[in-house]
């Protein structure tokens, strides 16, 4: 084939399917092996569009900037993407399963990531927040916005990978609309007083709950799900009451594949050790002390000390699903009682410790957080009390010391 000049082009018309008139530009590129080739765009909804999109094209072949845009659709590179990526496999098996539920079955995943517009991302995530919830009990509900957003970041990541590769000419995630971060941030935080913690572990205690100890260890340490699942009784030092942490259960379970569990390291990556009162120590003890009873291989030094009714490692949303059972019951015979979530359980833990003047940082290594800021950041609201103990203790110490005035008596 003679080699073509690359500042040919043509503009035509076709007729769709639906009968519209639509335009596509043709234009010639040079090919690796130092030949030509004749490529073509289409779906120009004008005549202009087509003409200002040659243009655009044709500048780019002069300036040597000219990308062939791949016609592989976002869910065949999402799947390279994904293949690639190193994240923690909990975090992976997260990001599979947004993308499985929600973007693999949309026209936004078929469609080729050079042809993904601004528009189409945002009528997909305003169809997601009518309608794009697909558990069980929800399906057709409104999908919040929080999961919208982290769905978008995910689409962006996936469309950013591919502009670096050269595939794609820029990143139409960048210019939708998602949710804001102000409206996908989280609820406001739910805590416990320590009246109504002592409340719910009395009725959980009293009608044979056989979790009860995990509940007492989650308000008396602040760990955090996955170091509960993962504590074995070797990190449990029973008579200096202390628990070493060093370690979280990691459960990844993948549509149609069996659940993979590990321990890896904790979330700050460091070991840490927390302190426990002697109630938790006692009851900690007369567990032990049971299983040796009974099922000794239960209370070895390498067993987890919280496993479900076989023995075997708790599934960790099992788990969660176990403690909301648990707290709705409470919550119907005791309707002052707040419906909270597992996790904040560890916030009631922290606001506990806080209010009651502990000082942040002793609370910080506590929970394991990395630095002491992130505690006063998550916090702040409990923190805010310490503040007014601080202000009236200067207030005592800057106030003019009373004087004794003397007595007059009278003859």
């Amino acid at each position: 084939m003679p080699r073509r000049p690359n500042q040919d082009g043509t503009v035509s018309s076709y007729v769709t399917q639906a009968g519209e008139t639509k335009y596509r530009i043709a234009y010639w590129v040079d090919r690796a092996d130092g030949d030509s080739a004749r490529r073509f765009r289409r779906g120009f909804a004008t005549e202009r569009d087509a003409l200002n999109a040659l243009t655009e094209v044709q500048v780019d072949i002069r300036r040597g900037d000219h990308i062939e845009e791949t016609r592989e659709s976002l869910n065949a590179y999402a799947e390279k993407y994904f293949d690639a990526l190193r994240v923690r496999p909990t975090t992976l098996a997260g990001y599979r399963k947004h993308f499985r539920v929600h973007v693999l079955p949309s026209s936004v995943g078929r469609s080729p990531i050079a042809a993904i517009s601004k528009d189409q991302l945002n009528r997909f995530y305003r169809q997601l927040e009518v309608n794009g919830r697909k558990d069980r009990g929800h399906i057709g509900d409104p999908l919040g916005a929080a999961t919208v957003r982290h769905i978008h970041v995910l689409i962006s990541q996936v469309l950013q990978h591919a502009l670096e590769d050269g595939l794609i000419r820029f990143n139409a995630a960048k210019r939708a609309s998602p949710p804001s971060k102000l409206e996908a941030a989280p609820p406001e935080m739910a805590t416990w007083s320590a009246e109504d913690a002592r409340l719910f572990l009395e009725w959980s205690q009293s009608s044979g709950d056989y979790l009860w100890l995990a509940w007492l260890t989650l308000l008396g340490t602040g760990m955090r799900r996955g170091e509960i699942l993962g504590i074995r009784w070797k990190d449990l030092d029973l008579e200096n009451n202390v628990i070493t942490i060093a370690r979280a259960m990691s459960y990844v379970k993948e549509a149609g594949k069996k659940p993979i569990i590990d321990f890896r390291a904790t979330k700050s990556g460091r070991v840490r050790n927390v302190d426990i009162d002697v109630r938790l120590a006692g009851a900690f003890r007369a567990k032990r002390d049971m299983l040796r009873a009974v099922s000794p291989e239960l209370a070895r030094g390498e067993h987890l000390i919280f496993c479900n009714r076989y023995g075997q490692p708790h599934n960790p949303t099992q788990f969660s699903r176990q403690w909301r059972e648990r707290v709705l019951k409470a919550c119907a015979l005791h309707p002052d009682l707040d419906e909270l979530h597992l996790h904040e359980l560890r916030h009631t833990h922290a606001t506990l410790l806080l209010r009651a003047g502990v000082h942040p940082k002793i609370v910080s290594e506590r929970l394991g957080h990395a630095d002491i800021q992130t505690t006063l950041n998550t916090y702040s609201h409990a923190v805010r009390t310490l503040q007014r103990g601080a202000a009236d203790l200067v207030g005592q110490l800057l106030s003019p010391v009373p004087t004794e005035q003397p007595t007059l008596t009278t003859p």
